[in-house]
């Protein structure tokens, strides 16, 4: 019975990624499919800027997709060959408020444990504080399309290489 329910959340992922708008967004440059291999799906969300380019990894776990919605962490690959890790949160004064907020460390309840991106459509995020009954706007559910998240990704990432564009004038 798992192998199904699990069969059907890799079939949703997988049109969701094969979507108009999704390839859209990769042939216009905003993200990139890094790798690959179900449920975890690695990304590249990039910005050109006036005055800066950025771009940041991402993983997304997918299990249960749509319902739960992803995981989704900050990431970085050293080169194409590499598995990846986990970076440190990004430092109070390297970055944009908001992006700064959303990578930076947390945890549910659980100290040892990851909370990932820290907003309302993330996966454990959306239970902290109730955030997602807050925040219905910005809540993942199950009539979400991946498309919704590579695009909140693609904001924050708009935002950081506006800040960097400032800071670099």
């Amino acid at each position: 019975m798992a192998e199904g329910v699990a069969s059907l959340s890799r079939e949703a992922l997988e049109a969701h990624l094969e979507s108009v708008r999704f390839v859209e967004g990769a042939e216009r440059g905003r993200w990139k499919i890094l790798r690959y291999a179900w449920p975890h799906l690695f990304v590249r969300v990039s910005v050109t800027a006036p005055g800066a380019t950025f771009a940041h990894d991402f993983h997304l776990e997918c299990e249960g997709y749509p319902d739960p919605g992803p995981f989704v962490e900050r990431w970085a690959f050293a080169d194409d060959t590499s598995a990846g890790r986990r970076p440190p949160a990004p430092k109070p004064d390297s970055g944009s408020p908001g992006f700064v907020d959303a990578l930076k460390d947390w945890h549910e309840s659980n100290p040892s444990v990851h909370g990932g991106i820290y907003r309302a459509w993330q996966r454990l995020a959306s239970r902290h504080n109730n955030w997602a009954a807050k925040r219905p706007d910005e809540a993942w559910h199950r009539n979400r399309n991946i498309v919704f998240i590579m695009e909140h990704l693609f904001a924050l990432v708009s935002e950081q290489a506006s800040w960097l564009a400032s800071r670099a004038a």
